[in-house]
C-alpha cells in the first residue's frame, strides 16, 4: 500500500508480483466513491500477479484516493495513470479498464499509443450511447436533488443502497463506513459523472486509431452496460478480440465470472 502525489492529487496505489514482470494496469469501474480497486486487488491480485507486475490505483474521489476540486475529465484521468507509471519507472504496460475505467484506459491507450502493449475492456463501453448517458444524467440529478432536499448523508446512504442493494444488511459495518467515507467525496463523485455525460462522440469516432491487440469481455446478462454496447466497442476497434460470457451479469472482474474473467485476460495477454 502506497501513497504519492500524482498529477494534483493524493493516489493510493498497490502493486503486485515480480518488477521485471511484464506490468499490467488495472483500471477500476464506479463513478466515484465506494472502494475503488479495493474488490478488484482482493479478487484478482494474487493469481495475476504470478505472471505480471500489476498496477492497481484508487481513482479519484475513489477508495483511499482524494476527491480534488477538479480534474475529473477522461482525458485528464488517463493522465493520472500515466503520471502513476512514470511515477514507477514502468514505460510500456497491459492496460485494462473495467467498467467506468474503460473509457480511461482506451483514452490513455489513444494518447500514449507507445506505452500501450495491449488493450483489455471488461464490461464497458465508448459512452457515446445516448441512451446510457441518459442514465448518468439522471443518476446526477437524483444525486443533487438528495444533496440539496435530504443532506448529503443521506444522499450517500440512498445512492450505496440503490447500487448495492442489501449491503446494509449483510454487512452493516462496511456500509456505515463507505458512507462516512464518501460524505466529503460527493462533489467528486458529481464531477465524476458529469465527466462521463461529456465523453460524448470523442472516444467512439477514435476507436478505430487503436492499432495494438485488444480484448473485449463481456457477460450477456449484463443489467447495467447491456452486452451489445461490447460488440459495438469489438465492431469499432479493428482486430479486436470479442469474449462473451454467458449469464453473466456486470462486475466480471470480481463476481462470480471473476475467475472465468482472468483466465480469458491470462489467454489473451500470453498471444500478446
Amino acid at each position: 500500500m502506497a501513497f504519492a502525489e500524482i498529477n494534483g492529487y493524493r493516489m493510493h496505489y498497490q502493486v503486485f508480483g515480480d518488477d521485471d514482470a511484464p506490468a499490467l494496469a488495472l483500471i477500476h469501474g464506479g463513478l466515484g466513491g465506494g472502494d475503488g480497486s479495493k474488490d478488484t486487488v482482493n479478487r484478482q491480485a494474487e493469481a495475476l500477479a504470478a505472471k505480471y507486475r500489476c498496477v492497481f490505483y484508487d481513482r479519484r474521489a475513489c477508495g483511499q484516493s482524494d476527491a480534488p476540486s477538479d480534474g475529473y475529465g477522461i482525458p485528464n484521468c488517463a493522465q493520472d495513470l500515466r503520471g502513476l507509471l512514470d511515477h514507477l519507472g514502468v514505460v510500456q504496460a497491459h492496460i485494462l479498464g473495467s467498467s467506468a475505467g474503460g473509457p480511461i484506459a482506451m483514452q490513455f491507450a489513444l494518447d500514449n499509443p507507445g506505452m500501450t502493449e495491449s488493450l483489455i475492456l471488461v464490461n464497458t463501453m465508448s459512452y457515446s450511447q445516448e441512451a446510457q448517458r441518459e442514465v448518468r444524467r439522471q443518476e446526477l440529478r437524483r444525486l443533487k436533488e438528495r444533496m440539496a432536499q435530504e443532506g448529503r448523508a443521506a444522499a450517500v446512504e440512498r445512492g450505496l443502497s440503490d447500487r448495492f442493494p442489501g449491503m446494509v444488511e449483510d454487512d452493516p459495518a462496511r456500509f456505515a463506513r463507505i458512507v462516512q467515507d464518501n460524505i466529503g467525496r460527493l462533489d467528486g463523485i458529481a464531477a465524476t459523472h458529469q465527466a462521463y455525460i461529456d465523453i460524448g462522440d470523442s472516444l467512439e469516432e477514435r476507436l478505430s486509431e487503436l492499432k495494438m491487440p485488444v480484448s473485449v469481455i463481456h457477460g450477456d446478462a449484463d443489467s447495467r452496460i447491456p452486452v451489445e454496447c461490447g460488440h459495438s466497442l469489438h465492431t469499432a476497434i479493428p482486430g479486436s478480440q470479442m469474449h462473451v460470457i454467458p449469464g453473466a451479469e456486470h462486475g466480471l472482474m470480481t463476481n462470480a465470472a471473476a475467475e472465468q474473467t482472468r483466465k480469458i485476460i491470462l489467454d489473451f495477454l500470453s498471444q500478446s
